[in-house]
């Protein structure tokens, strides 16, 4: 099966929590976390969404509906959220998912016009996959119909967002690809850009210093860290000076034994790295104050600038080059559709 089938079919029955690791699928697929048929209420009335016209797309209508179950993809904490988008983010929520659900239909439209196809025996799986996730026939038609109306109309909108995956897939994934020949010559080309930075291995001890700190405050934090300072000095370990760490540092590190890890050096405060730029492995630091709070460093070891291999930069490279011509290609199709479309957005609420 191709990996698009895979992704819709995940997307199709998934909970909301994994929707930004689908990709692409996910946006105009038909889902069993959207918000329910009548999510809102005027008085003691409810409203049917399915009813309420959000936009229309070249005579099309969009409903509010399409718009809540979007919003519900694009915010994936909706559900611990007491299923709705927090206030502060209801209008940027709300722009991207009426215009995703917008892009949706000129796709489905254009994939419709170019005569587009998805095979019968697709179909079957897609269907066959989303009754196994909901366990049983049964369960399978009361879900489409409290959800959609009828298990006709659920099928409809499997189809639709097969077929939009389907286009997708054709003009954005597969067009994305880089073959080896062109990783290589791109490597080749930009080599300067695929060097590992100096760098080192750090772990702190800190105090931290109020803001706008009294001379009594400063005195005590001072006295804190120097108390520490031997006991640092002592460590001849990185578990020694780490178990010091997690009991007396105060940073955000010391539930990792005030681990940094592997740093460049150029990407370093200038204070820090004139600091730990001549310092040997096993090295301990005096008393610095750096960033609101007197902090020790060690350095647990040091590696020199590197030229990477292709062999070890060719699976990041290529999945980088292809996101970022899938993107590109993504924005150039959504323009083009819409330069030729009549789209009105219509205000809800």
């Amino acid at each position: 099966m191709k990996k698009w089938l895979s992704i819709l079919v995940l997307a199709l029955c998934a909970a909301p929590l994994i929707a930004q690791e689908l990709g692409m699928a996910v946006s105009h697929a038909p889902t069993l976390n959207g918000p329910p048929e009548t999510a809102s209420t005027v008085g003691n009335t409810p409203l049917d969404l399915s009813k309420i016209i959000a936009a229309k797309v070249n005579g099309v209508d969009i409903t509010e509906r399409d718009v809540q179950e979007q919003m519900v993809r694009l915010f994936p904490y909706y559900s611990i959220h007491g299923g709705k988008v927090p206030e502060q983010y209801q209008a940027e929520i709300r722009r991207k998912a009426v215009n995703q659900v917008v892009v949706d239909e000129l796709i489905y439209e254009e994939a419709k016009r170019r005569n587009i196809t998805v095979p019968e025996t697709t179909m079957k799986s897609v269907i066959d996959q989303a009754k196994q996730r909901l366990k049983s026939q049964r369960a399978y038609e009361r879900f489409a119909k409290e959800r959609y109306g009828s298990v006709a109309e659920f099928e409809r909108r499997i189809r639709r967002a097969t077929l939009i995956a389907k286009f997708e897939d054709v003009e954005i994934a597969q067009k994305s690809k880089v073959s080896d020949a062109k990783l290589r010559d791109y490597y080749e080309q930009n080599k300067r850009i695929f060097k590992r930075p100096e760098s080192v291995w750090l772990q702190t001890i800190s105090i931290m210093i109020p803001a706008d700190p009294s001379a009594e405050q400063k005195k005590m934090a001072r006295k804190r860290i120097e108390e520490l300072l031997p006991q640092a000095k002592a460590a001849k370990s990185f578990n020694e000076f780490g178990l010091l760490a997690e009991r007396a540092s105060e940073d955000d590190y010391r539930v990792d034994m005030g681990d940094h890890k592997w740093m460049h050096l150029v990407a370093m405060p200038e204070e820090i790295r004139k600091l730990v730029v001549t310092m040997k492995p096993g090295e301990v630091s005096d008393i610095v104050e750096v960033q609101g709070s007197l902090a020790i460093f060690r350095v647990n070891d040091r590696r020199p600038e590197k030229q990477m291999e292709f062999s070890e930069v060719r699976d990041q490279m290529r999945k980088d080059l292809e996101e970022a011509t899938q993107k590109d290609l993504a924005a150039r199709l959504e323009k083009e559709l819409k330069a030729k479309a009549n789209i009105e957005i219509l205000q809800v609420g």
